[in-house]
């Protein structure tokens, strides 16, 4: 995510100078990468508490955006961020407060605004205005919907539970241990689960293996949506195992 800042002109160039930017690489899907096949990167500046970040296409080296994070995860954006076309035009601009999504505005390639959203002071339930290339609004139009699993948050746990393995068992293990091991895995417009991958191992193939088994049988998810089209929407699912002595 991005956004839009404004610098005083009258900054030395001894403070300029002083400043460090950390950058890191990003894959199409917004997960961190090496930058051989990274999509674009972001630089990161220190600014107080935040970080001031701008994100550049590598292949253009032309600004992607520009915005303000609590940290470097950019999950906990602060203020005003703007995205931008390859264009140059404004594709979103929105501002956060206390992690909440105060407003936003999004626009079709030639300016023209394509959706507004906004979150009355003191209410829960954000309004969503959407509008076709016409101008002519378009009815319960969907800003921006999460994937959820079917039963939701408590039936993904209730899965996950059911059909992990108790009894794994590690040969020349002598006590027992747990581990941890990280999957990736993509919810297509459909809603169905794609592409499983490890992204941290637990040094064991078979347990690794049990992992990816278990998010490849998921069931259907119900489907992401972004600016009322259904999206494909990204997750990491962590688990721990517990792992018993084998036979040598």
């Amino acid at each position: 995510m991005k956004g839009f800042f404004f610098c005083l002109l009258t900054v030395t160039f001894s403070t300029i100078a002083a400043q460090t930017t950390l950058p890191k690489y990003y894959s199409s899907n917004g997960i961190e990468t090496t930058k051989d096949k990274a999509v674009y990167y972001t630089e990161f500046l220190k600014d107080g508490a935040n970080y001031k970040s701008t994100s550049y296409w590598i292949n253009t080296n032309t600004v992607k955006g520009k915005s303000t994070f609590a940290d470097t995860t950019m999950r906990h954006p602060v203020g005003l961020q703007v995205f931008y076309f390859k264009n140059g035009h404004v594709e979103d601009s929105s501002f956060f407060e206390d992690d909440k999504m105060k407003y936003s505005f999004h626009y079709y390639p030639n300016n023209q605004l394509a959706a507004h959203y906004y979150l009355p002071e003191n209410d829960k339930e954000g309004i969503t205005e959407g509008y076709d290339e016409s101008g002519r609004k378009i009815k319960n139009y969907v800003f921006e919907k999460e994937a959820e699993f079917k039963g939701g948050q408590k039936a993904w746990v209730s899965y996950i539970t059911k059909n992990a393995p108790t009894d794994l068992t590690v040969k020349g293990l002598t006590e027992k241990g747990t581990v941890s091991v990280s999957v990736e895995f993509i919810i297509d417009e459909s809603g169905y689960v794609v592409m499983p991958k490890i992204i941290k191992s637990s040094g064991y193939k078979n347990v690794d293996n049990d992992a990816l088994q278990i998010i490849a049988n998921s069931p259907a998810w119900k489907n992401a949506i972004q600016y009322n089209n259904p999206v494909k929407a990204y997750r990491v699912q962590p688990f721990t195992f517990e792992l018993q002595p084998g036979k040598k």
